[in-house]
């Protein structure tokens, strides 16, 4: 489904990524992990279009994408979806949600693209959020804010959702309920999902794989329920040894 090759970044003179490589298959969830300025949200945006390499591509369903998003084809747009670290920043809080939802309703009827009804969409993620369309963005908490920002990537019907750090700004409960979310979305459209998260949490064990990323580099890649046994650099070794020492 997704191939990331030969993938290399710099800005200026510092060296972001080098020669990152892996697949993810139709209906797999993997996490993405390292230390803050390790290059994630990099590698996220490069997926997305929102950020070129310097070398290497991005192959999706055995199509070459752009490397630049406004060159390429709207259902393509339309099929990777991202959803930002801060929902705060990603929803405009004047808006009522129904507003909100409408962007994008407009944004694929000028694209000659059938979207998911926003009753849908929202029932999707939270049901009780359909009863309040006409509330503005700003007077829901910050969890429903990222509900909305996840019913919205789901109104152009993507095939993968990218989820930034998604959860850092939310409270544990909050946390899981919208990993919880993400894994049976997965589980009910097939969807592949792409999970960055800075400090992992390897008692929820509900992804699939696991990529480490360390010094710009993918240093571990395995199935995440092989990880405490099979990863094999040093970073990772940390990662593991940091968890145990706080969750036994």
């Amino acid at each position: 489904m997704l191939e990331v090759k030969n993938v290399s970044k710099s800005f200026g003179e510092q060296r972001i990524l080098e020669n990152i490589n892996f697949e993810l298959k139709s209906g797999e969830s993997l996490v993405l992990v390292g230390e803050s300025g390790s290059g994630k949200t990099t590698l996220s945006k490069i997926i997305t279009g929102l950020e070129q390499t310097d070398e290497g591509s991005i192959i999706f369903y055995g199509k070459k994408l752009d490397n630049n998003y406004r060159k390429r084809d709207f259902h393509d747009l339309a099929a990777i979806q991202y959803i930002f670290q801060d929902p705060y920043s990603a929803l405009e809080p004047s808006f009522t949600l129904e507003q909100t939802l409408m962007e994008t309703v407009r944004i694929c009827k000028r694209n000659k693209y059938k979207p998911m009804d926003m009753d849908e969409a929202l029932a999707l993620v939270d049901n009780r959020l359909t009863k309040y369309k006409h509330r503005k963005i700003s007077t829901f908490s910050g969890g429903q804010q990222q509900k909305i920002c996840i019913a919205r990537a789901l109104m152009t019907h993507p095939k993968l959702i990218i989820a930034d750090e998604a959860t850092s700004m939310l409270d544990y409960d909050s946390k899981i309920e919208i990993n919880d979310l993400l894994n049976r979305l997965k589980d009910k459209f097939g969807l592949s999902i792409i999970v960055i998260i800075h400090d992992v949490d390897f008692n929820y064990g509900s992804w699939d794989k696991i990529a480490v990323i360390n010094n710009r580099m993918l240093v571990d890649f395995m199935n995440f329920k092989d990880f405490f046994k099979y990863a094999s650099s040093d970073y990772a070794n940390e990662l593991i040894d940091s968890h145990r020492y706080f969750y036994g």
